[in-house]
């Protein structure tokens, strides 16, 4: 799979290179220890970034910090590659949590178990070799899970209907 790219973005010039770079790396499914690891520098350094990138992006956690940067395109992840086919049946539970549903509720609407619905999302995680994370619900569906979106506009800019 090619790696996530970070566009320049005129709405968050004050991004530094380096936090760049961890932001791909964290939407390229890397924890802050493997990030610290892939670019030389300290985990540390790693977490101070992270925290700085998210003070600068106005996200609470790294799930928000990549929700933010790909509903503003500041990063564009790659579209997903399954290795193997997906049954209909797991692509409308993968779908369904996409768009903000609870397992409890695709379970009820598909007259399936929780555990049933667990397993779907794990069959999806697998087959895309990713960690559950809002990059790979847009890798695989360009989709934005609802229950990331944070009570501001990710942007100023963009919610004064500013260029970009």
């Amino acid at each position: 799979m090619e790696e996530p790219r970070v566009r320049p973005c005129g709405h968050y010039p004050d991004l530094t290179l380096e936090e760049r770079e961890v932001m791909a790396l964290l939407a390229a499914d890397l924890n802050a220890v493997q990030i610290a690891e892939h670019t030389h520098a300290s985990d540390y350094a790693v977490r101070t970034r992270l925290s700085t990138l998210g003070l600068k992006l106005g996200a609470a956690t790294s799930p928000q910090i990549i929700d933010i940067a790909c509903r503003t395109g500041l990063l564009v992840p790659p579209r997903g590659v399954l290795k193997t086919p997906i049954s209909v049946t797991v692509m409308t539970s993968f779908q369904a949590l996409a768009q903000g549903g609870t397992r409890p509720w695709i379970a009820t609407r598909k007259k399936v178990s929780e555990n049933t619905v667990a397993n779907h999302l794990a069959v999806v995680r697998a087959r895309m070799r990713t960690s559950w994370n809002p990059a790979a619900v847009y890798r695989l569906h360009g989709v934005a899970p609802p229950v990331l979106n944070v009570t501001v506009p990710p942007c100023p800019f963009c919610a004064a209907g500013g260029a970009s």
